[in-house]
């Protein structure tokens, strides 16, 4: 198609002499979009965008630029003779783009009065798309009048007045457009000359007065027929221009397009009142059908453009039938890129991200258009039924996303636009290099430099190609591979930073916290990790009653809550719907890691599906005991221990004086070695503060009674423990912290600790690991168990089950709740980084944000050897 574009481009607009006129037209569009997202990033109050032109406290409208430039390139285009047709094109644009400005601020000049954002302001935008439709009209041949040209026949001139009289009388009766383009278009004088008028109109007042029932008929039909046209006409304002003030609509002075942005020069800008919010209408269900129908669309591109990539004959059908006077459906190519970029466009429209729709709005009507224009004014385009299929399938997609845009609410994170550009321009600049180097180097004989950048820069988008540009580089296929996938891997990229997510309330806020401890203080025996739920770096999201709450982190994407809600059971479902819905307004993906049975039972109620991941260790202390052959081994390790010479001391946070408890919370840092902190669900992630007097720490001291080994402990209720850290000295005997543990435990039995049960730590995939070495287990249970003893080398998942056996605990199954199975490598993805098994890659010097109260405490075992425990909690 492209290459019959170009044909008749040449023919149609540059032979004419046309160019200027087409250029002309795209400065105009250009300037006038470019400064409308100048002023709407003004009144959003944006502090990276430049803002107004206010030197010394006046502000000077773009209007005033518009005028200057229109004045320059008019007069230097008249005052030019030469035949060089580049200083020409040049004039036309910066002349097109003068007028972009000057009519964008049309209202301003009409009224004297600065209306910008006011519903007088709007006709600033009624004179910009009729000069576009007007010069538009002109490029394809249209001419005022009829055409007059030479001297005017008898014929002609009767033939002018008449239309002229036929566009008046549209006017009179209230059609200012369809009078208007009459002018060049004289069927829509002639009908609107025919049609009833408005009933406002002049025509209306004179002529109807006398005759109710053509008034009746008048009323009626603009009733039905005009205000649905006024409603769409208002909505697609809304959406090119921006909504006007609610202030200025009700009167109150505001200063539109002059606000300037926090910090810059100038008078202070006017407040504008803010109104209360009101709930969203329910979507009509057939929008919402719209909605999924353009994700379902961008899915089956996706799909397409994969297999184009993947199968060479099936990519040759997909370059022909999109080259020469053939095009395919928006979105629909051979190319690796485009593909990614369809998927992830389907991605985020699924997650009704309003980012995503305006890409895949703007890339339809991209579409859309140059298809439309191609089937209107190409003979040889339109006499190809798969051209007329490609263009209805584009305009159904791009109607589906305009029918569907109130289904796309959840906006992105603050800074994704600026953030991109610079990823797409400083990425694309060095992909394009590297590229070009490599294709360079890979042709024999090597070709043109000019070409392989061509070359590199064509296929950082497709496979195929533009043109004749590939065909003329003799690549090696690995070049042209490499330079596809390093495009793929650039416009990803690209694409996850203007689709991010907010990243959502880093701390928990001191008047959360105490909320949450007043409710732990009645509900907390529910769940061994309810008291994990004071971790400070998550964020809560409270039911309306205030009588739950869920706990949560906004990790790669995903609102990832941990344990079950804190508070009244009976209001955990509202917590839950309140943490669900904020998840959809941001475009989060809702994920729960370690939720309880009953917990898990209220999550699925919501409608999230469950899977049982995990066990947790839990010891009732009336009932252990170190008698018996089943508890020999620890028997074995515990008297090993305590013969060398090592004693357990046990106290609450509080009974330790400050001195004694900050060298203790050194030593655990000392003993971390740099190591990365592991540990979310189910770690406190801090040691040593005030507020956390309850919690019980547990030291080893060897004979000269130094500090060897130490354990903290969260309450769990009344009578309750959860093990929350575990440090060691390297250096130290091996198995004190099996030793602390069983110290511990005796202790609870022997009534010297009020203790009833502890919480020891959860096991990962401790079915697999127990089931699958056992006598008779499927070749499907042993290849996961062989797989998880691989991935045990790194993150001691076999180790962590082993340990916690030895103590012969109740185990209590732990839940990961989610919403679609196809998010489930993301939330797995998004659960490691919180819980520190994968850790992303940073700058040297540079290290995550972190809340000083918890530079101390953690959850890898530093020590790691023969602990048993080692790892998570």
């Amino acid at each position: 198609m492209w290459e019959s574009v170009q044909d008749a481009y040449h023919s149609r607009i540059v032979e004419p002499g046309r160019e200027p006129l087409f250029l002309l037209l795209i400065g105009l569009i250009a300037a006038f979009l470019l400064i409308r997202l100048s002023t709407r990033m003004i009144r959003r109050g944006t502090s990276w965008w430049p803002g107004n032109v206010t030197p010394g406290g006046l502000h000077i409208h773009h209007v005033v630029f518009g005028q200057a430039l229109m004045v320059v390139a008019g007069v230097a285009s008249f005052a030019y003779h030469g035949t060089h047709g580049l200083a020409r094109n040049g004039l036309a644009i910066a002349f097109g783009a003068g007028c972009g400005l000057v009519l964008d601020e049309f209202a301003l000049v009409l009224h004297l009065e600065d209306v910008y954002w006011s519903e007088q302001g709007r006709k600033s935008v009624d004179a910009v798309i009729l000069a576009i439709a007007l010069i538009a009209l002109l490029l394809v041949g249209e001419l005022p009048l009829g055409g007059i040209s030479g001297r005017p026949s008898i014929g002609q001139l009767i033939a002018a007045a008449a239309l002229l009289l036929l566009v008046v009388v549209s006017l009179l009766k209230g059609k200012l457009w369809t009078g208007l383009i009459g002018v060049m278009l004289p069927v829509l004088a002639v009908v609107g000359a025919i049609r009833l008028a408005r009933p406002g109109s002049p025509w209306a007042r004179w002529r109807y007065r006398s005759r109710p029932k053509r008034m009746a008929r008048a009323e009626r039909r603009d009733a039905r027929v005009h205000r649905r046209v006024t409603a769409f006409k208002v909505g697609a304002y809304n959406l090119l221009a921006g909504a006007p003030d609610v202030a200025a609509a009700t009167g109150a002075p505001v200063t539109g397009a002059s606000v300037a942005p926090a910090g810059a020069a100038g008078p202070a800008a006017v407040p504008r009142t803010v109104p209360e919010p009101v709930p969203a209408p329910p979507l009509p269900r057939w929008r919402r059908r719209c909605a999924v129908g353009a994700e379902w669309y961008a899915r089956i591109a996706a799909a397409l453009n994969l297999l184009a990539g993947l199968i060479a004959p099936f990519r040759e059908r997909v370059e022909r039938a999109n080259s020469g006077e053939f095009f395919t459906p928006v979105l629909v190519t051979a190319g690796f890129t485009a593909a990614l970029f369809a998927a992830l466009l389907a991605v985020m429209l699924r997650r009704r991200k309003r980012a995503a729709w305006i890409v895949a709005t703007a890339v339809a009507a991209l579409y859309t258009v140059p298809f439309g224009l191609a089937l209107a004014v190409l003979p040889e385009d339109r006499a190809h039924p798969f051209n007329w299929v490609s263009f209805a399938l584009t305009a159904l997609l791009l109607g589906a996303l305009l029918a569907g845009r109130r289904a796309f609410h959840a906006r992105g994170a603050r800074g994704n636009l600026v953030l991109g550009l610079t990823v797409l321009l400083v990425g694309g600049l060095l992909v394009t290099v590297l590229g070009a180097v490599l294709v360079h180097a890979g042709t024999t004989p090597q070709a043109d430099w000019g070409d392989c950048f061509d070359y590199a820069l064509v296929r950082l988008f497709t496979v195929s190609g533009v043109g004749d540009v590939t065909a003329q580089v003799p690549v090696n296929r690995w070049a042209g591979l490499t330079v596809n996938v390093l495009g793929a891997a650039l416009f990803l990229l690209v694409l996850r930073v203007f689709f991010r997510s907010p990243r959502g309330r880093l701390h928990l806020e001191p008047q959360d916290e105490q909320r949450l401890r007043a409710l732990l203080e009645r509900h907390g025996a529910r769940d061994s990790l309810g008291y994990f739920a004071l971790r400070r770096d998550k964020s809560v999201c409270w039911s309306p009653s205030g009588k739950a709450a869920v706990l949560y982190r906004v990790v790669n994407g995903v609102a990832l809550a941990s344990g079950d809600p804190i508070g009244d059971p009976e209001a955990w479902p509202q917590a839950i719907a309140c943490w669900r819905e904020l998840a959809r307004a941001n475009a989060w993906v809702p994920a729960v890691t370690g939720a309880g049975e009953q917990a898990g039972t209220v999550y699925r109620r919501t409608g999230l599906k469950a899977l049982e991941f995990g066990d947790e260790a839990i010891v009732e202390v009336t009932d252990f005991s170190l008698e018996g052959r089943s508890m020999r081994t620890l028997r074995q390790a515990h008297n090993r221990v305590r013969k060398a010479g090592y004693r357990a001391v046990i106290r609450r946070h509080r009974d330790i004086p400050e001195a004694e408890l900050t060298a203790l919370v050194h030593l655990a840092d000392a003993w971390r070695h740099g190591r990365t902190e592991r540990g979310f669900s189910m770690a406190l992630g801090r040691l040593g503060d005030p507020a956390d007097g309850d919690c019980v720490l547990a030291e080893c001291r060897d004979e000269n009674d130094r500090t060897c080994a130490l354990l903290s402990f969260v309450p769990w209720g009344a009578h309750g423990l959860s093990l929350d850290l575990m440090r060691r000295d390297r250096e130290s005997e091996n198995g004190l912290v099996e030793f602390l543990v069983t110290e511990l435990l005796l202790s609870g039995a022997a009534g010297t600790l009020p203790l009833t049960r502890v919480s020891l730590n959860f096991a990962m995939f401790r079915y697999i690991f127990e089931q699958g070495g056992k006598l008779g287990a499927g070749p499907v249970l042993r290849l996961c168990r062989a797989v998880l003893r691989f991935l045990s080398r790194w993150w001691q998942l076999e180790s962590l089950y082993r340990a916690n056996a030895k103590y012969q605990p109740s185990w209590e199954p732990r839940f990961l709740l989610y919403e679609k199975p196809s998010e489930l490598p993301t939330i797995a993805l998004a659960n490691g980084l919180a819980e520190g098994f994968l850790v992303r890659p940073r700058l040297r010097g540079r290290s995550p944000r972190q809340d000083p109260a918890h530079s101390s405490g953690g959850t890898a075992d530093a020590g790691g050897q023969g602990s048993g425990l080692a790892g998570q909690r």
